[in-house]
């Protein structure tokens, strides 16, 4: 399933753009995600944005596990915060709808962080619980390694909403990733594979 994102962002006081362009095998949860950014906000690093929420749509299900669009009529939104600690934070909020064999998301990232040093991404594990019909709550302890060894973490806190529920999720359910994720020369351009599944509890 192809996948595209549009992001507008203000971080660090400073505006960009990005533009994501990808791809996710709703059957082994395999995905790869280019995003290209108009700059890079002072202080911060493309790194840090890892979990692009778009995906959700395709994860693996495993064990009774359902990804977005099993819980979906094709669209669902997201809002979510990412709170690094000493009153640093970043909000951010995604709409994600289906189109063809595309899934589409429009994204916003606004707050302050400084995570500038990041070298790599950590596995994420993400908590899902049922919050009544059309809507869930989620929760995760974000991670990345820094040049020097040392581990930048943040909680993650999110609310999804389906316009139309599919389905109702009736438990809970764990959603997890692996990133192999890579900056161009430029500082620019975020390259990231990723192994994903979804699984109930």
């Amino acid at each position: 399933m192809r996948v595209t994102a549009n992001v507008f962002g203000v971080i660090n006081d400073a505006k960009f753009t990005c533009v994501g362009n990808g791809h996710i095998d709703v059957a082994t949860g395999d995905a790869e995600i280019t995003l290209t950014y108009s700059h890079c906000p002072p202080d911060w690093n493309i790194l840090n944005y890892s979990d692009p929420l778009v995906l959700l749509g395709g994860y693996k299900e495993e064990a009774g596990g359902l990804h977005m669009m099993s819980l979906s009529k094709g669209e669902y939104h997201a809002e979510a915060t990412i709170d690094f600690g000493r009153g640093l934070l970043l909000r951010k909020t995604a709409s994600v709808r289906a189109q063809g064999d595309a899934l589409m998301a429009s994204y916003s990232l606004f707050g302050t962080a400084r995570v500038a040093d990041i070298a790599s991404i950590e596995p994420y594990e993400e908590y899902m619980i049922p919050a009544g019909d059309g809507q869930m709550i989620a929760i995760g302890l974000a991670k990345w390694k820094t040049t020097d060894g040392k581990m930048i973490q943040a909680v993650q806190s999110t609310r999804y909403f389906f316009d139309e529920p599919a389905a109702v999720l009736k438990q809970a359910q764990v959603r997890r990733f692996e990133a192999h994720a890579s900056v161009d020369k430029s500082g620019l351009e975020y390259r990231g594979r990723y192994k994903t599944s979804v699984r109930a509890m």
